[in-house]
């Protein structure tokens, strides 16, 4: 029964940022570029704290001395479930945008959000067409927006991590960006337990970035291994 609410208001919540999505496209026209930055940044905060917060959930946020000034940067994070997306909008102090896979642009409201964010959407189906999706989202880094990859590839329904993909690594390497990686714990409990919503403590770690310049960053499998293991034992800790 509590599911069924929380799914109800939920739709509630989407049709209210449907008609904010207007609005924003308003502000796009007349505002300058960084203020309108700013404004989607707020109200990509505002809607990842109520999914998560309204859940019932409370967060316990660390390590955020350990973000870079700068903002190329390339978040890694484990992932657990689908309310590890509006955890890292919502909390993670910094506008960030997703690697996200194709299937979500066909998603009307949400794909148009994440549009603005912005997020690049991957068909994995295709190599040459994820080629280019990793040369946007590294031009999007560049630029200095920040974006977040999963390299597990899918979500592990856990506290355990499955193994990271090899591909991931070529977005933060094609934009020289510093990896940031992420540790998130106990998200997955919300929903993927028994498809239900649950309240739960949901923890997310802001561990050590490895920068362009560090020996590690030269060699992809062993930056891979060491981002494995280095947020494996954050969990274990956490």
């Amino acid at each position: 029964m509590k599911a069924l609410a929380w799914k109800i208001w939920f739709i509630f919540f989407m049709l209210l940022c449907l008609v904010a999505y207007f609005l924003l496209l308003f502000c796009k026209l007349i505002l300058p570029h960084k203020l309108y930055r700013k404004v989607v940044y707020m109200c990509t905060r505002f809607w990842g704290r109520c999914t998560l917060l309204s859940t019932g959930s409370k967060v316990e946020l660390s390590g955020v001395d350990r973000l870079p000034e700068h903002r190329r940067i390339c978040f890694i994070a484990n992932h657990q479930g689908l309310f590890d997306i509006p955890l890292i909008l919502g909390f993670i102090p910094i506008p960030s945008g997703f690697i996200a896979k194709q299937e979500l642009f066909k998603i009307p409201v949400l794909s148009w959000w994440m549009h603005e964010i912005p997020c690049v959407f991957i068909d994995r189906g295709s190599a040459r067409k994820a080629i280019k999706s990793f040369q946007a989202s590294a031009e999007v880094i560049k630029s200095g927006q920040p974006l977040v990859i999963f390299p597990e590839g899918t979500r592990s329904h856990s506290d355990k991590m499955g193994p990271f993909h090899l591909g991931s690594f070529k977005l933060p390497l094609m934009a020289e960006a510093t990896i940031v990686p992420l540790a998130i714990k106990g998200s997955w409990r919300i929903y993927e337990l028994d498809h239900g919503i649950h309240p739960e403590k949901v923890k997310l770690q802001i561990l050590e970035p490895i920068s362009p310049q560090d020996p590690l960053y030269q060699d992809k499998h062993a930056l891979s291994a060491t981002l494995h293991e280095r947020i494996e034992s954050a969990l274990q800790e956490m």
